[in-house]
């Protein structure tokens, strides 16, 4: 059934994707972004705007939409710079799904809503209690992490007090074409295709920990979860949106590598390395999968060829 979905922060690097697989499943879609967004806005997407932590402004934009559906993606993303400002994380992720949560609960006809959190909210696991489940413990490590952990809470307590039909997806590591180059995978194919251009016969590459092992999955079969999940997901119930196995992060940057004629040499650099990150994490969708039908589709080889390409086009510009 179609419809009138409302998605918060659609200018970002899944907003971009999640536009296209909405329209492409026959939503009709808007997006709110912040009233001085540079970011551009995916094409068909009816514009609105508002700081997602000025919960009047929000409260304005789902008066005025009458939204059946909010996906909320607005927020935080990085985990390095929430250790250097904790508040502003904490202000965004929790106050930002806040305002959100409240607009949605002044509705009359309240909309179906998927909170969108991550894996990170499980932070330090043991290896031997791995793959994390919707039941795992949650042990954030970052700010990042903790604040996500408490948009979760906060969604699953509307939930239970205020009856809202709310979703509670936490959505592991993903990439793919159009990613910001301050994260690892990106910033590598960025400088491969730097490099590419300016014909050059090596590059050097400064990176932090590469034995460190995460959950990746293509962007866009992340966003096919979200929209599987508007139609099919249970109120109340946390999925997890992951390809239920870890990869480090040479693993990636190696296979990245063999995709490009340049010597690239990595240079381990200790400023860009974090103290006391979980070595490993990933996680089990079996719960997504069996209510949805989800499944991965899109291998990771396919993913660097598009994400390195996606650069290659960007620099040639």
């Amino acid at each position: 059934m179609a419809m009138d979905v409302l998605v918060t922060g659609i200018s970002g690097f899944v907003g971009h994707h999640l536009a296209q697989a909405l329209a492409a499943d026959g939503h009709r879609v808007a997006g709110l972004v912040r009233p001085d967004a540079a970011e551009s806005i995916p094409v068909g997407v009816t514009v609105r705007e508002a700081d997602i932590t000025d919960a009047d402004a929000v409260r304005s934009v789902f008066a005025a939409a009458q939204p059946d559906a909010v996906i909320h993606l607005a927020g935080a993303a990085s985990v390095g710079a929430s250790f250097a400002d904790p508040v502003a994380t904490w202000a965004v992720n929790l106050g930002g799904t806040l305002s959100v949560l409240e607009a949605a609960r002044a509705l009359a006809e309240p909309p179906r809503l998927l909170v969108i959190t991550s894996g990170e909210i499980y932070g330090q696991v043991a290896r031997s209690a791995l793959p994390v489940t919707e039941a795992t413990l949650l042990s954030p490590i970052s700010p990042y992490g903790a604040s996500k952990a408490a948009a979760d809470l906060a969604a699953g307590q509307y939930h239970l007090g205020y009856g809202l039909p709310v979703l509670r997806v936490r959505a592991f590591n993903h990439i793919g074409p159009g990613q910001d180059a301050r994260f690892v995978l990106p910033n590598v194919a960025r400088q491969i295709a730097q490099a590419e251009h300016e014909q050059l016969d090596h590059v050097d590459i400064q990176i932090g920990n590469l034995t460190t092992r995460r959950d990746f999955t293509d962007v866009r079969d992340v966003v096919r979860a979200y929209s599987a999940l508007l139609g099919a997901g249970t109120p109340g119930a946390p999925y997890l949106v992951c390809s239920g196995r870890s990869l480090s992060i040479q693993d990636l940057i190696e296979r990245l590598v063999q995709m490009t004629r340049v010597d690239v040499r990595l240079v381990r650099s200790s400023t860009l390395v974090r103290g006391g990150e979980q070595p490993d994490l990933y996680g089990d969708a079996h719960r997504l999968t069996a209510e949805t039908g989800w499944q991965p589709e899109i291998g990771l080889d396919q993913t660097l060829v598009d994400t390195l390409d996606w650069w290659r086009a960007r620099v040639a510009e």
